[in-house]
């Protein structure tokens, strides 16, 4: 275990360490997104749909990185969730088409599944026709979680969409640069929402924390991803990812109205969603709060498509306009603010994990970060987390929060800052009844290279409502870059 991890997190050092300054103030790496579905053999010959989804850039000739996400989508295990880190390489075999091999690390688990203490393992080859703007083929992969008992190879099918990721340097923060498009990951808002979920036959309804983040696609039309997790109620341990459209109209100079429409998957904490599958459509009203800020108001419905998971829903989002807009399609370069962004792979150690059968054994997560400047030293972040060892192999965490750092030495290679956050965490037989966590953390860290640098965090993780109280200690490769 221990040198799966060191490996991870060298890999990562050596795709920023060594990184030079771009001559231009803003630079561009390559960026594929994408999905991808394979049909995984439980133990006892049990079919599961597993649905994937990754984010990777490449940051060397050939070599690919960046975050993923697995879950459940078909059979009766929904709600089994992991997320990590995805590496790759690839080689051009003709024109139009690729080979690539990958190695996909990370954690979690949920519904009952046999995965033991949560570290997953995915080695795939993929062949990959390119279409232009997209590209589509088929993977060979197995899918092992080494302290459990799911080992399963299969054949599965993969679609990407290619584009590009733009970014300045660190230490812009601030600064107007020209950004030849949205810049960054072409983000136009982020909210956090807090979300209520009616009852549902006879489960009872419970209370969801979450994060929405909006990408224009036209005048009057954004793609939306989402993540939310059980933070009051009976559904500890409840999580859910979507994808989506939103169409606002004008109603008023302040006011929008419209509709918001998702996909994705959810289920844990007891939810009937069946396989893991599930839809939500509502009608929306957003006001301006002022130049960046947006209140909003969604009413609506959701409902799992092979579980009995139907309930009305309401939630309120508060929002924060980031730097792109519809008119970022229009030709030539637009200026733009730059903030201070970091990304982070995480390993964390919860000394104490307190479970609802008595004990408290320690367990391990990993995690991904992101922190972004909001000026004057503060920054908005946050987190997730889910179990790899410890027995504990379907505790999720998500958190979102605000903290402050500072630069300091002769070359100001050290940092140091605290933060403190709140979110959701479940599952595994944790002791966080109900959901609600708050984690406050004191961090240092030391620049590695250019855009690199490694960092430790001391702090506590202590649950609302349930017995969950624990020192945790968190070890972080991050990679410091600016976006609009």
């Amino acid at each position: 275990m221990r040198t799966l991890l060191t490996f991870v997190l060298a890999g990562c050092a050596a795709a920023t360490a060594g990184a030079t300054e771009p001559a231009a103030a803003v630079s561009s790496l390559p960026a594929d997104l994408s999905a991808s579905i394979e049909r995984v053999r439980l133990p006892g010959g049990e079919p599961m749909g597993l649905v994937g989804t990754s984010l990777v850039f490449e940051l060397a000739p050939g070599w690919w990185v960046g975050p993923a996400l697995y879950g459940a989508a078909t059979g009766h295990r929904g709600g089994l969730f992991t997320w990590g880190v995805e590496g790759q390489r690839r080689w051009q075999l003709a024109p139009r088409w690729q080979l690539g091999a990958g190695l996909y690390v990370g954690g979690g688990g949920g519904a009952s599944a046999p995965v033991g203490g949560g570290l997953m393992l995915r080695p795939h080859a993929d062949l990959m026709f390119d279409f232009g703007r997209w590209s589509a083929g088929v993977s060979a992969a197995q899918v092992r979680f080494p302290s459990g008992t799911i080992r399963s190879s299969q054949l599965g099918l993969q679609v990407s969409v290619h584009d590009a990721f733009a970014f300045a340097g660190p230490g812009h923060d601030g600064q107007s640069l020209a950004f030849a498009g949205a810049g960054g990951l072409g983000l136009q808002r982020i909210s956090v929402q807090l979300g209520r979920y009616g009852a549902s036959g006879s489960e009872a309804g419970f209370d969801t924390v979450g994060v929405r983040a909006d990408r224009p696609a036209g005048r009057w039309l954004e793609t939306t991803l989402e993540a939310a997790g059980a933070a009051k109620g009976g559904a500890s341990g409840y999580a859910e990812f979507g994808a989506g459209l939103l169409a606002l109209w004008p109603a008023d100079a302040r006011v929008r109205v419209g509709l918001h429409g998702a996909l994705g998957l959810a289920g844990g904490g007891g939810v009937a969603t069946g396989g893991g599958t599930f839809g939500k459509l509502g009608a929306v009203g957003r006001v301006s709060l002022g130049r960046d800020a947006t209140l909003e108001l969604e009413a609506g419905r959701v409902r799992a498509f092979t579980g009995d998971f139907n309930a009305r829903y309401v939630q309120l989002a508060l929002g924060v306009a980031l730097g792109a807009s519809a008119s970022d399609t229009a030709p030539g370069p637009s200026f733009k603010t730059v903030h201070d962004t970091e990304w982070a792979l995480s390993v964390e150690h919860y000394v104490r994990a307190q479970r609802k059968t008595g004990g408290a054994p320690s367990l391990d997560a990993i995690g991904l970060e992101v922190r972004r400047s909001i000026g004057g030293g503060f920054y908005a972040g946050g987190r997730a987390l889910s179990a790899m060892r410890g027995g504990a192999g379907a505790y999720s965490v998500g958190l979102i929060g605000l903290g402050a750092g500072t630069r300091f030495g002769a070359d100001r290679a050290w940092s140091a800052g605290a933060e403190a956050m709140v979110g959701a965490a479940g599952g595994g037989g944790v002791d966080s009844s109900g959901g609600a966590i708050v984690q406050p953390m004191a961090w240092a860290g030391h620049r590695m290279g250019r855009f690199g640098s490694l960092k430790l965090a001391l702090g506590y993780v202590k649950s609302l409502h349930g017995g969950l109280a624990t020192p945790v200690v968190d070890l972080a490769w991050a990679v410091d870059f600016g976006t609009p």
